[in-house]
This record gives structure tokens, sequence and C-alpha cells, in this order.
């Protein structure tokens, strides 16, 4: 036997209905730009941002980011007597070219922007001079990004480097 439903049931039941609808659309609209972001990324005029592996340290190691479903990069830092190098090895897809990125955080010095040289088939190297810092931690963050033929790929990495 059922139970008929109250008049004061229905004003809630509406609003689990309604509860439902707006979940459901939210959903649908997380999956689409998901969807979007690591199926249809790669566009020529604006670069796709990719976040390097939770655990990088990329003074200490080779940081791994996954580039969508197009391919990957390994990524090494290696700072030295005011010189910070980048060395990368490129996966799965080929660069027409490699640029990497220093934008000081905190200060308004300057950014630095150059031409990775390519060092073997999917590997580049740089080196960026650095000037003369204050303080006991010099902040910068690096950039790659990566022009292929699928589109414009990049990631970033914060640094934390000592000043000479």
């Amino acid at each position: 036997m059922s139970t008929p439903v109250s008049s004061a049931q229905l004003p809630s039941l509406r609003w689990l209905n309604t509860l439902v609808i707006v979940t459901l659309m939210t959903v649908t609209v997380a999956i689409t730009y998901l969807g979007y972001y690591y199926v249809g990324a790669g566009n020529s005029s604006q670069v796709t941002w990719f976040a390097p592996e939770l655990a990088c340290e990329p003074l200490d190691e080779r940081c791994f980011t996954a580039l969508g479903r197009f391919g990957d990069m390994h990524t090494q830092w290696d700072y030295q007597k005011g010189q910070l190098s980048v060395d990368m090895v490129l996966g799965g897809l080929g660069a027409s070219q490699v640029r990497a990125q220093l934008e000081e955080t905190g200060t308004r010095r300057g950014d630095a922007d150059m031409a990775l040289t390519p060092v073997a088939p999917g590997h580049y190297r740089g080196t960026f001079d650095l000037p003369v810092c204050e303080g006991a931690i010099h902040r910068v963050r690096g950039s790659l990004v990566v022009t292929t033929d699928r589109g414009v790929l990049g990631s970033w990495y914060d640094l934390a480097l000592p000043c000479r």
C-alpha cells in the first residue's frame, strides 16, 4: 500500500529535484572542461599550461610533466655561481621551438627569455645569467614553452635560489 504524498512534502521534493538537476549540470560542465583541456589542448595562438608532478623539486631532481595526451617532458634545473641552467627532454612529440622564460617573483627587476638549444633529438639545454640579488633567497618562476605541430604547450617551476 502506498502512502499519499502530503502537501507538506511537495516543496521538499521540488527542492531535491532542483538540487539534483543543478548537480548534474555542474558535473557535465566540469567533464566538458576537462575533456576540452586534456583532449582538445594544443592551441596555436595560446599556451596550454600543464602542471609538473606534485612532489617536484626542480633543483634537486628531474621533474616529470605530462603534456595532456600529446607527450611529456622531463626537466632538471641547476643553479651554480650565478647561473641557472635548464635541461629538458621532450618525449612523444617533436618541437619546432623550445623557449625558457624566467620571471622574478616579488620584485620588478625584469624577466628573461631565451630559446633552448637542441643537443639531441628531443633534448634541449640553456643557461641564464642571473643578476646579483639582495637577501637570502632569490625567487623566480621558470617556464618552458614548447611549440609543436599540436600547438603551444608549457609548464612552470617555482625556484628558490640562494643569493650569491
